[in-house]
C-alpha cells in the first residue's frame, strides 16, 4: 500500500509562532584584527615544543620534563595521554603546523601529527613571554 507524504514546505504566510521567540540580533564592536604572523624564530621554538610533546607521547621522553612549559591543564592533559597504552611503537611525528598571532602575547597554533599509525589534528594555544609557555594542548 503506497500512501502520500505530508507536506514539507512551510506554508505562504506568517509563522505560526508570530515573532515570539525569535532572537533578535544586536550589533557588537568588532574584534580586533589579527596582530598577524609568527616570526620564524617563535614558530620554531614552538615546533620544537611540540615535538618533544610528541617524544613524551611515545614515551622517548619523560612527561615531567615538559612540565615548567606548561599550565598545570595543558600538563595534566599531556601526562593522561602518555599514559594510555600504546597501539604501535611506530613514533610519533610532526607533519605540518601553522601559527597565527590574533592577539599581542598569544599565539595559536594548529598541525597534524602521526600518532600511532594514525593522522591526528593537535590544537595548542601559547603565551609569548620568558619562558615560552603553553596554556592549552590538545590532541583532536
Amino acid at each position: 500500500m503506497l500512501r502520500a507524504l505530508p507536506d514539507y514546505e512551510p506554508k505562504p504566510g506568517p509563522s505560526p509562532r508570530g515573532n515570539r521567540g525569535r532572537r533578535r540580533l544586536r550589533v557588537v564592536a568588532e574584534p580586533p584584527p589579527p596582530v598577524g604572523e609568527v616570526p620564524p624564530a617563535l614558530a620554531g621554538r614552538i615546533r620544537h615544543l611540540i615535538n618533544q610533546v610528541l617524544e613524551a607521547l611515545d614515551g622517548r621522553r619523560p612527561v615531567v620534563q615538559l612540565r615548567p612549559q606548561f599550565t598545570p591543564a595543558a600538563y595534566g592533559s599531556i601526562e593522561t595521554r602518555a599514559r594510555r597504552p600504546r597501539a604501535t611503537a611506530n613514533r610519533s611525528r610532526l607533519h605540518s603546523l601553522h601559527a597565527q598571532q590574533p592577539t599581542t602575547g598569544i599565539v595559536e597554533a594548529c598541525g597534524v601529527a602521526e600518532i600511532d599509525t594514525r593522522r591526528q589534528a593537535l590544537a595548542a594555544q601559547f603565551e609569548v613571554q620568558e619562558p615560552l609557555r603553553c596554556n592549552v594542548f590538545r590532541v583532536l
